[in-house]
């Protein structure tokens, strides 16, 4: 069961996705195998959210990466309770939006960065799984946040 504050989550608009056989639902267990780029992106603050966004680790579903590049890592993600939203909030798709995963999450908790993903983790989750979708179904994983390394 997720622990959450009185204020609702479906302003944040869940989503579900089965990918590669992989279920990843808001509050349901998931194990999956991913890669992760180690080097630090460059700091480009509100062009693409990264003044808003949670603090964690940022990984990508990927069950066979065969060799990763240089700088790249893969790994086994296993999460308790992820909350899984849908990348972008608006018909368009724009995901950078108003409406995007990223703003949904800081207005929702009023937070960013290290105390945002704190936040997330007092409701009761310990990742943020974000979904595409294509013709109004969802797709895909795109991004997910391992919140479980901030301190």
């Amino acid at each position: 069961m997720v622990a959450t504050s009185s204020r609702s989550l479906d302003d944040l608009l869940l989503a579900e996705v089965r990918e590669y056989g992989v279920l990843f639902s808001t509050g349901v267990p998931v194990e999956f195998k991913y890669i992760r780029n180690t080097e630090k992106s460059p700091y480009l603050g509100s062009r693409f959210q990264q003044d808003i966004e949670p603090a964690g680790a940022y990984l990508l579903h990927n069950p066979d990466p065969g060799d990763p590049a240089r700088g790249w890592v893969q790994g086994v993600a296993k999460f308790r309770s992820p909350l899984v939203l849908a990348l972008a909030g608006d018909d368009d798709g724009k995901i950078y939006g108003p409406n995007s995963w990223k703003a949904r999450l800081h207005r929702h908790f009023k937070k960013r960065h290290a105390a945002l993903s704190k936040a997330i983790m007092a409701a009761g989750f310990d990742a943020v799984v974000t979904v595409g979708y294509y013709r109004g179904r969802p797709q895909d994983t795109r991004e997910i946040v391992d919140l479980s390394v901030v301190r």
